[in-house]
């Protein structure tokens, strides 16, 4: 009888801790049996993408290489491309001084406002077009390298088939939309090597952090120079209806690896993907094979050009 009592003595004080305290009580067991939902996988965004080991040549990661897009501002690496080379030919100087014709009034976007009628070095207007994208000082320095616009964007083009640009075309020095102007991930992949390996020199302005010019002090458009201390180029750029656009390069241990990001749906985005691109990238060449890819992509390697590395217009094989 008194095991009894006891015993409905003991059901009652449960009962009543229950009644008091219901949410606590299983708020704790709702914790203790839920489990963390797992994290969704997020996938390359950009419309498309050319990851590549720039010392073996080897393509590390693919998406869409052939896809037709305005090329933004990284036309201006094919614009510096023929100022270097008249550069090593000598016949322009980095200390001329270009007197700016009223052309670049006429120039919208990204600039550096320089003034009709002013004077200033062609060294200064490389780096407008290197670190802020100016689209004045390409109009400027296109004028002073190749005698007119016109003629300079003639040049731009034979240069782009000689590189072996073959789904390109130019119309401007700056990148400024405009009618039949038009690139891909590959041949941009293309200029960026033949460019980096031709004029090293450059990657020395295309990785400094600031450009002061005049009173103003303006930010590399490359952010990425901030976040990572090996990156050192190479170009941003952007153009309504195509996207953002960015060529990512960076040397660590000997490898240079090179992304080239386009069609990006936001300025974050691109720097975002690009980066985590770079890292995969340098990841893979270091994995030892035949573990060295980056995942869901398959590896092409490539002789002296891009051309045996071709998987197609936007093919199954892209990732």
């Amino acid at each position: 009888m008194v095991h009894l009592k006891r015993s409905i003595l003991l059901l009652a004080a449960v009962l009543a801790i229950q009644l008091l305290q219901p949410d606590d009580l299983f708020a704790a067991s709702r914790k203790v049996k839920s489990k963390p939902k797992a994290k969704a996988k997020v996938g390359i965004t950009a419309k498309s993408v050319l990851v590549m080991n720039m010392t073996t040549g080897e393509i590390l990661y693919s998406k869409n290489p052939d896809e037709p897009i305005a090329p933004a501002s990284l036309t201006k690496i094919l614009s510096l491309y023929l100022i270097y080379e008249a550069l090593g030919e000598g016949r322009v100087r980095k200390s001329d001084v270009v007197h700016v014709s009223s052309t670049v009034s006429q120039v919208n976007g990204s600039r550096m406002r320089i003034r009709p009628g002013s004077q200033i070095s062609l060294g200064d207007l490389m780096k407008g077009m290197a670190i802020m994208s100016a689209n004045d000082a390409s109009v400027a320095a296109a004028e002073y390298v190749g005698g007119d616009v016109d003629e300079f964007v003639r040049r731009m083009n034979v240069k782009a088939v000689e590189l072996g640009m073959t789904g390109s075309h130019f119309s401007n020095p700056s990148g400024l939309r405009e009618e039949g102007q038009v690139t891909t991930a590959r041949d941009i992949l293309t200029l960026s090597c033949a460019y980096i390996n031709r004029f090293p020199q450059s990657l020395e302005m295309h990785s400094q952090p600031v450009f002061e010019y005049g009173r103003r002090a303006r930010s590399n458009t490359n952010h990425l120079l901030e976040a990572n201390h090996y990156v050192d180029g190479l170009k941003t750029g952007h153009v309504a209806g195509s996207g953002y656009h960015l060529v990512v390069t960076a040397r660590k241990n000997n490898t240079r690896v090179v992304v080239v990001v386009l069609g990006s749906r936001s300025s974050g985005a691109r720097f975002r993907e690009a980066r985590s691109l770079l890292e995969r990238g340098f990841k893979a060449v270091q994995a030892p094979a035949p573990a060295n890819r980056m995942a869901g992509a398959p590896v092409m390697r490539t002789g002296s050009g891009m051309e045996s590395g071709r998987t197609g217009k936007g093919g199954a094989r892209d990732s």
